[in-house]
């Protein structure tokens, strides 16, 4: 494992011999502002890291998928068929990608068309939850990113009521706050409804310039927010990001020295410092 990387240990209260992945949900209500992005950036850094990374593609634009090399109009399986098929495991969909450590559950146009298949279906909601957790379920991974549409609508909720944390890309634009403020709307509702173990991860601050006073006071006003965590890396405007998903691999592969590559990097690593609990103090006899 690269120095500095920390493989996870993370086990479920009473049931110590079951590792779980921490799970996020990448949420923006807005396209354009890096959430896909940052999905992919992050299961490049974190699989650099020696971890195991499942990235999971809730959209049906589906530009995670192509985002990890694969064209969505190709594909025998997808996740699609682990929504709609109670019989198929995680396992019988996911793809290894060309790069180690990084597994893919694609998704495919025909996603769009399962919210109405399922409008009567009781618990709909919780079809994704439960269908990771058929077979081995998430065991094999230590962290698993699930890439969301950008609107707050069935797919998005179903991300969040399988997720243990909540990742929130923020543009700096003068509607940034407008959009958190669904973003929190739609994540208290799914706490509340779905998932009470939702937590909220971080605040990500996207396509910043630190030249201009408006990034400047755009990260001021987000830091004072009470309650709500920013994360100390901020991703800046680089023509970088839009190449790699072009290119159809993680920023940290396409180029592996840019200054934005280098700040996933970052963001991995203080994801980890606050996702992973700090072990116990040890026991005094």
């Amino acid at each position: 494992m690269p120095p500095g990387g920390r493989r996870l240990l993370l086990f479920h209260a009473g049931s110590e011999r079951s590792p779980v992945a921490i799970s996020i949900a990448c949420v923006s209500g807005k396209g354009g502002v890096g959430k896909t992005t940052t999905c992919t950036a992050l299961a490049g850094a974190f699989g650099e890291m020696g971890q195991r990374v499942l990235a999971i593609d809730v959209d049906p634009q589906s530009n995670l998928t192509s985002g990890l090399g694969f064209n969505p109009y190709q594909l025998e399986r997808t996740i699609v068929d682990i929504l709609v098929d109670p019989g198929l495991t995680p396992e019988a969909v996911t793809l290894a990608t060309e790069w180690e450590g990084i597994s893919l559950i694609p998704a495919c146009p025909d996603l769009s068309a399962v919210e109405g298949e399922m409008a009567t279906t009781v618990g709909r909601e919780l079809r994704l939850r439960d269908a990771l957790r058929r077979g081995s379920g998430l065991r094999g991974y230590d962290i698993v990113l699930l890439d969301t549409p950008p609107n707050f609508g069935f797919h998005t909720v179903s991300a969040l009521a399988a997720a243990s944390w909540l990742l929130v890309p923020l543009q700096m634009s003068g509607y940034a706050m407008k959009g958190l403020k669904e973003v929190l709307r739609t994540y208290h509702a799914a706490r509340e409804q779905l998932n009470p173990e939702l937590r909220i991860l971080g605040l990500l601050p996207t396509f910043v310039n630190l030249r201009t006073r408006f990034s400047q006071q755009m990260l001021e006003g987000l830091r004072e927010i009470p309650s709500l965590h920013v994360f100390d890396t901020v991703i800046k405007v680089t023509v970088k990001l839009q190449e790699t998903a072009m290119a159809g691999a993680p920023i940290t592969a396409y180029a592996r020295g840019s200054d934005v590559a280098q700040a996933y990097r970052a963001l991995a690593q203080e994801i980890l410092v606050r996702a992973v609990p700090p072990p116990p103090p040890p026991s005094q006899t």
